[in-house]
């Protein structure tokens, strides 16, 4: 398929947010997810040679058409820049060099919302840990590719109980968001489909299920070019120090960074995150919890 001027390896890694996932594998010239979908489980492959202009796309399992049909999403190919022209520096500098790193849609939700509760209130590399054990414990291993799985259906997780869950590593609170995302996107198979808004706001009735995770949900899931994420402890002083040289910076000073950039606040963030800058560090970085009592 054709991808235009579209940086594939870019866009395409953006979609890697933990360290070791089981569920995606990266290499060069070559993307490979394994995922749940409406229709069931699915393997996509998308292999390119840099610079071509096009891209292989190729699907396996139930889910296979439908990952199929969504593939120029899935690669940013739908993703419209239009407007978007900074003048000013660093974020002029960051379009120059990041232009053709588009935003990505992967429509798959139960995938991006299960990893994504997992990632709720822990650091990454627990995060990292958990969603592997969550992924070969109760997901599938995808057949002729090793080491590769499918993450559980929303049909499995529905049924677990939190004590099967805290041996993974996931305290009581996750657990129970976890289960109970379950049982709504059981009931809410096409939900990806809708609106982003009236998606999300629907996820949002979902106990557990706060501004964070609905905003991860709306850049990775829907690839809302607008979406901001909120109640991230890093974001803000990092969007804060790429874009005004201030070390820290609470939401609502990022809101106001990002305001005259709308509609396009989450094309800001992804080159903000991808400029490799980071504001100083002023405090110790946080210790890792142990769950085992909670």
């Amino acid at each position: 398929m054709p991808t235009g001027d579209v940086d594939v390896a870019a866009t395409l890694g953006s979609l890697v947010w933990l360290p070791g996932d089981p569920t995606v594998r990266v290499e060069p010239g070559r993307f490979t997810r394994a995922t749940w979908t409406p229709e069931g489980s699915g393997t996509v492959v998308v292999t390119w040679a840099p610079g071509d202009g096009t891209a292989r796309v190729e699907a396996s399992g139930d889910g296979a058409g439908w990952l199929l049909e969504r593939a120029p999403r899935l690669l940013g190919c739908e993703d419209d820049v239009t407007g978007f022209d900074p003048a000013a520096a660093p974020l002029r500098d960051l379009w120059r060099r990041h232009r053709r790193r588009r935003i990505a849609r992967t429509g798959t939700l139960w995938h991006d919302l299960a990893c994504l509760v997992v990632q709720q209130r822990v650091s990454r590399v627990d995060a990292a840990e958990q969603w592997r054990r969550l992924v070969t414990t109760y997901g599938s291993p995808v057949p002729g590719a090793p080491g590769l799985w499918t993450p559980p259906s929303p049909g499995v997780l529905g049924r677990l109980s939190s004590p099967a869950l805290h041996r993974l590593g996931l305290e009581r609170r996750r657990a129970q968001t976890l289960v109970g995302a379950a049982v709504a996107l059981a009931r809410h198979q096409d939900l990806a489909d809708a609106d982003v808004a009236a998606g999300t706001a629907t996820l949002r009735a979902v106990p557990g299920i706060g501004p964070w995770t609905t905003g991860c949900l709306a850049a990775l899931t829907w690839g809302d070019r607008d979406a901001v994420i909120t109640g991230d402890s890093g974001i803000p002083s990092l969007v804060a120090w790429v874009l005004a040289g201030q070390r820290r910076a609470d939401d609502a000073a990022m809101l106001d960074l990002l305001a005259p950039h709308r509609p396009h606040r989450y094309r800001v963030l992804g080159l903000v995150m991808a400029s490799g800058r980071r504001p100083p560090r002023h405090a110790p970085r946080s210790r890792r919890e142990d769950i085992t009592r909670r």
